[in-house]
């Protein structure tokens, strides 16, 4: 599904990381590791497209070996410690929203159920409350319910089980179990080593600097 090939990322005079080299298939889930400070989120970023590297090749194949325009239709990504929500938004506001900008139309009730899924159904929760005055846990959820509908392949998590209680990670260990038995794959960076050792991730381990 992903081929990443000898990639380099750096300023002109601070190297981060070089050599990054890794596949990943359908089903599998990589365990990013590393450091702080080796490049593990800038490694996440350049996969989502928000960055740029400097040297290598980034391959992402879809059925057949076609080769898909852009990545980011295919990928979600959930970042270290942000969730891309809007703050005036309610949560199903946002959810609408995210969906939108995919080309995605849910029903109302496929989104209520979804919520619910992560502990955010109740209505007046769901609807006419801004998702700015949500605990760092609630945003969390609703970020990765919103992942979770994305319809995408492939899953970049940086970090995210951050800021969840034992009932939000469950919910996460059952969300991962379904996308990776359905075919999808995740590349994902997680301090919380034994919430993922139930999926036996293969483990990337950043390359140290060079230059």
């Amino acid at each position: 599904m992903l081929e990443v090939s000898d990639l380099s990322f750096g300023f002109r005079f601070r190297p981060i990381f070089a050599g990054v080299s890794f596949s990943l298939d359908s089903g599998q889930m990589l365990h990013i590791q590393g450091p702080n400070g080796c490049g593990k989120t800038t490694l996440m970023s350049i996969l989502a497209g928000l960055k740029q590297a400097n040297s290598g090749s980034i391959t992402f194949k879809q059925a057949h070996n076609a080769l898909p325009e852009d990545l980011r239709k295919h990928a979600e990504y959930l970042p270290a410690e942000a969730n891309a929500l809007y703050g005036k938004m309610d949560a199903m506001q946002n959810l609408k929203f995210w969906l939108n900008l995919r080309g995605h139309k849910a029903k109302e009730e496929v989104l209520t159920r979804a919520l619910e899924r992560w502990d955010l159904g109740h209505k007046l929760i769901r609807s006419q409350f801004p998702v700015e005055k949500f605990s760092t846990g609630m945003k969390r959820r609703l970020a990765l319910a919103r992942v979770e509908l994305s319809n995408t392949r492939l899953w970049l998590l940086d970090e995210p089980l951050y800021g969840l209680d034992a009932k939000g990670i469950e919910t996460f260990q059952q969300a991962v179990k379904t996308h990776l038995e359905s075919g999808g794959s995740i590349l994902i960076v997680s301090h919380e080593v034994s919430a993922l050792a139930m999926f036996h991730p293969q483990a990337l381990l950043m390359p140290g600097k060079k230059g």
